[in-house]
């Protein structure tokens, strides 16, 4: 598919509802073969926590929100796109069962490759403790 062609803003809409809506299949759909969702937080170091492929993707979204107290707020959103990536910018602000309230501010940088997204990239940086 070529760029010119190709709408990523799109394309990145349709991933956002199928994937927050836990549609395996219409995320698996979107994404490459080996995509990955690299985490904001987790063991896989240096980089938080690498989830691989759609399927583990759509679940970490599931476990995230049993783990929640109150539902994540998403405001301030702003898209940049850059090439062959969409960088976001956005405040999430939630409670944790586990450890509480948070409130950062948030970048996701999104990867294209071949007509599909081929991963997501999340830094969370603290606002409050």
């Amino acid at each position: 598919m070529s760029e010119q062609k190709h709408d990523k803003t799109a394309h990145l809409a349709a991933f956002s509802k199928a994937f927050n809506g836990n549609d395996v299949a219409a995320t698996a759909a979107l994404v490459t073969e080996d995509f990955v969702w690299i985490f904001y937080e987790g063991p896989d170091s240096p980089d938080g926590r690498v989830l691989r492929g759609a399927a583990a993707a759509c679940a970490a979204v599931v476990e995230r929100s049993g783990q929640l107290k109150t539902p994540i707020r998403f405001t301030e959103a702003e898209q940049y796109p850059c090439g062959e990536r969409i960088f976001t910018t956005y405040r999430a602000v939630g409670e944790f069962h586990a450890t509480g309230p948070f409130d950062v501010r948030a970048v996701d940088i999104y990867t294209f490759r071949d007509g599909k997204l081929a991963s997501k990239d999340t830094y969370w940086k603290k606002i409050t403790d």
